[in-house]
């Protein structure tokens, strides 16, 4: 480390004595500089030492008092003055200042020239700068060893270890509330009992922090290379997941759409640590819960909770073991407004596609309630009119819209989500046909046609019970989505 100011003082060649504020003495130089001008501090700054024979001094008490003030808010750690030598008197109110401002006022003698006070600045700092570059190069030879897995708290652990240090990173929603910076990078910032938060950019951002063993004084710029080592560790195992998380989302597709052996999915189910009992859980696609699922992979990594997740069909996917830590995880993650649906849990491979149709029904029964999560094997008693199973929902759905759905599949018309609409507003066209932003003639006439397809009449009570529990089957079957 630099030298102290008590250091110098205490090296017996330099002749040099402190007169006051002795407070300052464990202050560090960084440089020594004589200045005989009669404003040093616009010339000198932080961590500097002012040498001069006096004739800047100025001769009245309260101007000599200003001057040490201007010296210490200028970050000068002391001011070294030849004894004897054109120095007026030293006032008490000088010699008073110094002390309050903690400003070390020393008195040199005239036999000692200020070049070998400098000469021993310049030594004490040419060893440091040398522990400085050798510790710099033992930083930076972790790099060699980071891997794509996540092995930062080892690495923090070391690079600890080579600073004096305890290193820890706190995740961008602990900073505010810690008072850390919570910008995207910047300089260090220096907290109190000498530790030093650096923040780290990227998509998962945080900000490490440094705090020093007792005795040890952390060296900022050393801090900074330990953050930029973090960081490149921090980017490998971020590479890592996300490889990790696009092999999850098409590993899923696959699933779900039944393009794969099962004896191979369910190697790749293993690997994931996922083989074992499983949910397929769901959300509406909305802003709010999107900007929450693009980083819930990162969540659920850190957390060790085995994932994969799949945007699709305006619904996020996930497949999840079947733990209630990890379902209560994604509730916390996701926003208050966000409804869940979750399935019964499968173990087959084959079971995938159906547990995704029995997760969405569940979100379709809690999408308009204020609870939060909907799961499949308890949910069925809002659905006590509809048949058991999902094969069985089908089968209901398409004997009274089979002939909507048809034409729809073949016209690329939206009669079965005009009709659904038209119900949930209590056959209402005005708001219907607002909902659907069409004209109420143009919903006058879907309506015609619905009648027409499916034989039923919109005016008929029973009629419209059957189109309504016949939809709701619908939906559970997957057949048509909300």
């Amino acid at each position: 480390m630099a030298i102290t100011v008590g250091e110098l003082v205490g090296v017996p060649s330099l002749e040099t004595r402190v007169v006051a504020g002795a407070a300052g003495l464990d202050r560090r130089i960084s440089w020594a500089h004589v200045c005989e001008l009669p404003e040093p501090w616009l010339w000198l700054g932080d961590g500097e030492l002012l040498m001069t024979t006096g004739i800047g001094v100025p001769a009245d008490a309260k101007s000599q008092a200003d001057y040490m003030t201007q010296l210490s808010a200028a970050g000068v750690v002391g001011i070294a003055i030849g004894d004897r030598m054109k120095s007026p008197d030293l006032q008490p109110e000088m010699l008073a200042a110094a002390d309050a401002c903690g400003l070390p006022l020393l008195l040199t003698q005239a036999e000692v020239p200020f070049v070998a006070l400098a000469r021993a600045v310049a030594n004490a700092n040419a060893r440091e700068e040398q522990a400085r570059l050798a510790t710099t190069e033992r930083l930076y030879r972790h790099m060699r060893s980071l891997s794509q897995v996540d092995g930062t708290p080892q690495l923090l652990r070391d690079l600890g270890t080579e600073l004096g240090a305890t290193l820890t990173l706190a995740s961008a929603g602990a900073n505010a509330g810690a008072g850390l910076p919570t910008g995207d990078g910047g300089a260090p910032t220096r907290l109190p009992d000498g530790a030093i938060a650096v923040r780290l950019p990227g998509p998962q951002a945080a900000t490490l922090v440094a705090v020093p063993t007792p005795g040890r004084m952390l060296d900022i710029g050393l801090v900074q290379h330990a953050a930029a080592v973090v960081s490149a560790q921090r980017s490998a195992a971020t590479a890592e997941r996300e490889r990790a998380r696009r092999l999850g989302a098409s590993l899923l597709v696959r699933l779900l759409d039944g393009n794969i052996d099962p004896t191979v999915a369910l190697d790749e189910l293993v690997e994931r640590r996922l083989g074992g009992r499983r949910l397929v859980v769901v959300t509406q696609v909305d802003d709010e819960s999107d900007a929450v699922w693009a980083d819930l992979h990162h969540r659920f990594d850190d957390a060790g909770v085995p994932n994969a997740l799949l945007t699709r069909n305006r619904l996020n996917i996930a497949l999840l073991p079947d733990e209630e830590d990890a379902l209560a995880m994604l509730l916390d993650e996701l926003p208050p407004s966000a409804r869940v649906g979750a399935s019964a849990p499968i173990d087959r491979v084959v079971d995938t596609r159906p547990a995704l149709l029995q997760a969405t029904w569940a979100l379709h029964q809690v999408r308009d309630t204020d609870r939060r999560l909907g799961r499949y094997s308890t949910d069925r008693r809002f659905s006590g009119f509809l048949p058991a199973s999902l094969v069985e929902c089908e089968e209901a759905a398409r004997r009274c819209l089979g002939p909507l759905l048809e034409y729809d599949e073949a016209k690329g018309s939206q009669l079965v989500l005009s009709l659904r609409v038209f119900l949930e507003e209590n056959r209402s066209w005005t708001r219907a046909a607002s909902r659907l932003f069409v004209h109420k003639q143009t919903l006058v006439y879907r309506m015609d046609r619905v009648e027409e397809l499916t034989g039923r009449n919109l005016g008929s009570t029973a009629d419209v019970a059957e189109l309504w529990m016949s939809l709701q089957a619908a939906i559970a079957a997957g057949l048509h989505e909300v």
